[in-house]
C-alpha cells in the first residue's frame, strides 16, 4: 500500500470523517552531515528539548549515545562493560524536578538498564539501574512519572512463538518483574497520566512478517498491567508486513508510530484513528521523539537512503512539526 492510501483507508474505515493528512518530514541530518552510524535508534529528549540517539560514530560503536541537537556530539560511551549495545534512552522526569540530569539506557546485549547522571561540571557517572538475564533484551523502554520503567524486548525467529517478546517492569528500587510474554514485541509507550501502556507485537511465518499490532494495557499503581485490549491491527490497512518500531505520545494522547521499511511515521488518535501519514526521506526509520524549544518538533531517526541494507551507511534525522508538545518533554518541564 502506498503512503497516501493509508489516509484513504482510514477514511473508508471510519466513514470519511478522519481528517487524515498526508505530510512530509524535512531532513535535518543527512548522509553528508551525519556523525551517527546505521544503527541509530532510541530517540530521546532532555529538559532543554535537545534530542539524543544511540550509535554515535559508526557501525561498530554500539555502546555510544550522541546528541543530535543542538549539535551532533558524543554524550556518553560505556567503555567498562564488554559487549554493551544501547538501543533505548529516556531522561528521568522525577530527577529533572530535582534539577538533576539523569538518563536511563537500554542495553540489549547485557540485559540491563544503565543509569547515567550528569553533574553541574558536565561530568558523567554511570551504574546499573536494573538487570536480569531473563529479560530478552531490552529493546526499548517507557518511563513513568514516578520513575518506574517498562521494558520491551524481542528475538527474531523464522516462525514467531509466544515468548519471543516480553514486557518487564523495573521498580524505583531497581527490582525486575516480568509482566507479560507474547510474540515479538518492540515499540512501548505510556499515555499521558500513565493510565495506559501501549506495546507493539509482530508475528513472522516462514521468515516473513505477516502481522503487526498495537496492544493497550491498563496500568495499576503497583506497576501491574491488565485489561489487555487490541488498539490497532495493521492488517486493517493492509500493512501488517511492515514492522512497528518506536512509539511515542504527545500530551493529547496521540501516538506516533514508526513503520520500519515503510518510509513513514503514523500519527494516531487515542481511539486508534490514523490522523496523519508522515513521509520521511529514508526507508527504514527506527525511532522518534518530540523535542525542540517548545517540545513540538518530531525528530525521526533511521539509516539514510532508500532500501539501504541493514548495517550499512550512516544515520539520518528528519523533523516534522506537531501541534502539541510530547509527553516526555512536558514531564521534564
Amino acid at each position: 500500500m502506498s503512503l497516501k492510501l493509508y489516509c484513504i483507508s482510514a477514511l473508508l474505515l471510519i466513514g470519511g470523517t478522519s481528517g487524515c493528512l498526508y505530510e512530509e518530514a524535512k531532513p535535518l541530518v543527512t548522509a553528508e552531515t551525519s556523525k551517527f552510524g546505521p544503527f541509530i535508534e532510541g530517540t530521546s529528549v532532555d529538559k532543554e528539548g535537545n534530542i539524543y540517539a544511540v550509535n554515535f560514530g559508526d557501525s561498530t560503536t554500539l555502546a555510544t549515545i550522541g546528541a543530535v541537537t543542538p549539535e551532533q556530539r558524543l554524550f556518553f560511551e560505556d567503555t567498562q562493560t564488554p559487549g554493551t549495545a544501547f538501543n533505548g534512552i529516556r531522561f528521568g522526569a522525577k530527577e529533572a524536578a530535582e534539577n538533576r540530569k539523569v538518563a536511563y539506557l537500554a542495553d540489549y546485549k547485557n540485559h540491563r538498564v544503565v543509569q547515567v547522571e550528569v553533574n553541574s561540571k558536565g561530568e558523567i557517572t554511570s551504574k546499573n539501574f536494573c538487570a536480569n538475564p531473563n529479560i530478552i533484551q531490552p529493546n526499548d523502554l517507557a518511563l513513568a512519572q514516578d520513575g518506574r520503567i517498562f521494558l520491551s524486548g524481542m528475538k527474531f525467529q523464522n516462525n514467531t512463538q509466544v515468548g519471543d517478546g516480553d514486557i518487564w517492569l523495573c521498580t524505583r528500587g531497581g527490582r525486575t518483574r516480568r509482566l507479560d510474554v507474547m510474540g515479538r514485541t518492540n515499540g512501548i509507550e505510556l499515555s499521558p497520566g500513565d493510565k495506559y501502556l501501549y506495546v507493539s507485537e509482530a508475528l513472522d511465518r516462514n521468515s516473513t512478517t505477516v502481522s503487526n499490532r498495537i496492544w493497550r494495557y491498563r496500568v495499576h499503581s503497583s506497576g501491574r498491567i491488565s485489561h489487555k485490549k487490541l488498539f490497532f491491527d495493521f492488517d486493517s490497512v493492509h500493512t501488517g508486513h511492515l514492522n512497528i518500531d518506536g512509539i511515542r505520545s504527545d500530551i493529547n494522547g496521540n501516538l506516533f508510530v514508526v513503520r520500519h521499511g515503510g518510509q513513514e511515521v503514523l500519527k494516531m488518535s487515542p481511539k486508534g484513528r490514523i490522523l496523519a501519514s508522515i513521509k520521511v526521506s529514508f526507508t527504514f526509520p527506527t525511532n522518534i521523539e518530540l523535542g525542540g524549544e517548545k517540545g513540538t518538533t518530531l525528530h525521526i531517526v533511521g539509516r539514510c537512503g532508500i532500501d539501504t541494507p541493514d548495517g550499512e551507511g550512516v544515520g539520518c534525522v528528519d523533523t516534522w512539526e506537531n501541534d502539541a508538545p510530547g509527553r516526555a518533554w512536558s514531564l521534564l518541564q
